[in-house]
């Protein structure tokens, strides 16, 4: 199924297919009725500790989640926090916080106290799960931006004296009258809202609905997989739709508490017959690097699907040789949406592919004008659901559309004759770390504070397979300053989040180059650094 082009409007469009799924029922809803369906299908193993766990028993686990938080006073509406990595019980609370109606806002496990603070005070959630590692922290940032002082939930928790999730797992005696309520309009009742980084530092909460959930997911309903890894937890888009198509299509899902590491990767991909796997680039440069990489059998992998930032040929090329069974393919998508672009059908160098289902897209220039294919300007998009907007904040959700109701990615790219879709550049100036959006601006904030910075600048030099920025900063030193690097640094670090800190160093520069109006020539300084790393 191939993009089409309308030359009046030129307007390029991914195939049209409704929605197989009912987009007025809850999404929890849908789940629990899909999962009904299989009651024996192993739908998790849990290869931290080989435990699996079936459709029927993690709906049942769904249903005690949906009743116990009833009868705490807890329900549709109430908004909940999950500062949380992947764990066995993770999945049945999120499903029963679905069919309850309850959105949920994932945090990343390693955030910072900043940013799980700013999100909390955005959302100010009646509800907090979190692991036992990042307990001390989440706590602070409660205190710190809830107002009223919610319930703090704590998965897989020997500690006394607090709440332990698996309490809202126990037996109801209740179990066998439970019917998912219905909530409402699916289009009004949020699901879930995702972090997302803007270019003036803390995250935004990106607002899903229930609809958007059913339209988004129910595309994936004819891909059929065994067994699906992912390593990234549900903070991440790419763990939280593979969570949910594994939901859906009751494939079973790999889920382990640790990161991404290459050799629990092989392990998995040697013991489990993997017919599905996501990572970022960075990750598979990890692998194609491995001693490993020969002796491991790859013949039961179809898919390997990439995303997150630029997938450079020699990686691609390196993992699709490894695969006699299976195909790569490059996906390009963000949190507002979902996934815009894919190339599983047919590949293009340094393309993201072709427009994919219920998409719609259009180039345009700084007046709005639409351009030809082959011109370059800003990338807009909409889906059959409209965008939802940024949680309690109505002025960035107001500027993210046009009067039509197009989203503005932010990103920079043109289409060519065939409808494949190329990305030149960010009009945001976000970095990428593995798949962690940064602001340079945020960091900028927090190093313009240092005492012997003058102006400071930060900017992405480009990692060795140029899947991942290196997050720089070039400082101008006040007069008379003995500021060092290894001062800044050792500020700096023991400040942010691991994902925040400045890999590519320090760089003391006379000045930074700057546009008439005083803003930051980011593209002209990052090349000028990259030169000055070739001396």
């Amino acid at each position: 199924m191939n993009s089409t082009y309308d030359r009046e409007t030129k307007v390029w469009s991914g195939p049209h297919q409704p929605p197989i799924l009912n987009p007025e029922a809850s999404f929890g809803q849908t789940l629990f009725a899909m999962m009904g369906l299989n009651p024996d299908r192993v739908i998790q193993i849990d290869v931290d500790t080989g435990r699996s766990m079936t459709c029927g028993e993690m709906r049942l686990r769904a249903i005690r989640a949906a009743q116990n938080l009833t009868a705490l006073g807890l329900g549709q509406g109430d908004m909940v926090s999950m500062a949380c990595a992947n764990s066995e019980n993770l999945v049945p609370m999120v499903l029963g916080l679905l069919i309850n109606g309850m959105p949920f806002n994932p945090l990343a496990p390693g955030y910072g106290l900043d940013d799980m603070a700013h999100m909390m005070e955005i959302t100010q959630p009646k509800l907090v799960f979190c692991d036992a590692d990042n307990y001390e922290l989440t706590m602070k940032a409660v205190e710190l931006s809830v107002k009223i002082k919610p319930m703090i939930c704590v998965f897989e928790s020997d500690m006394e004296n607090v709440n332990k999730a698996e309490d809202l797992l126990k037996e109801t005696g209740r179990e066998l009258m439970f019917l998912p309520p219905y909530l409402g309009d699916s289009r009004k009742q949020l699901g879930v809202v995702i972090c997302s980084s803007g270019t003036t530092g803390f995250p935004k909460g990106v607002c899903l609905n229930h609809a958007q959930l059913i339209a988004i997911t129910a595309t994936l309903l004819a891909i059929k997989f065994e067994y699906m890894l992912n390593f990234s937890p549900i903070y991440w888009s790419s763990g939280l739709f593979t969570m949910l198509t594994s939901l859906l299509v009751c494939s079973t899902r790999l889920v382990t508490r640790s990161p991404f590491d290459a050799d629990l990767c092989f392990d998995l991909l040697e013991k489990y017959p993997v017919d599905f796997i996501y990572t970022p680039p960075s990750y598979a440069n990890m692998l194609i690097v491995h001693p490993r990489l020969k002796s491991v059998n790859w013949t039961h992998i179809k898919a390997w699907v990439f995303g997150g930032s630029f997938l450079s040929p020699k990686v691609r090329d390196a993992i699709a040789a490894k695969l006699p069974n299976g195909v790569t393919m490059n996906y390009y998508g963000n949190s507002e949406i979902g996934g815009f672009a894919g190339d599983i059908m047919k590949q293009k160098p340094q393309s993201v592919g072709i427009l994919q289902t219920n998409i719609k897209a259009k180039v345009v220039d700084d007046d709005g004008e639409v351009l030809n294919n082959g011109e370059q300007g800003e990338l807009l998009v909409k889906f059959c659901e409209d965008f939802s907007g940024y949680y309690n904040n109505s002025k960035a959700s107001a500027e993210s559309v046009d009067a039509d109701g197009w989203f503005r990615t932010g990103d920079i790219a043109y289409f060519d004759e065939e409808g494949f879709l190329f990305l030149v550049d960010r009009k945001k100036d976000l970095l990428k770390y593995r798949n962690y959006q940064i602001a340079p601006a945020d960091l900028e904030d927090l190093i313009g504070k240092i005492d012997g910075v003058a102006q400071v600048c930060v900017v992405g030099l480009p990692d060795e397979d140029e899947s991942s920025d290196k997050v720089t900063a070039a400082v101008v030193k006040a007069d008379g300053s003995n500021l060092t690097e290894e001062k800044l640094l050792e500020f700096v670090h023991g400040t942010v989040a691991d994902y925040k800190k400045l890999r590519g160093g320090v760089y003391f520069v006379s000045e930074i180059p700057l546009t008439s109006t005083g803003k930051p020539l980011r593209r002209k300084l990052r090349n000028e650094l990259i030169e000055r790393l070739k001396m």
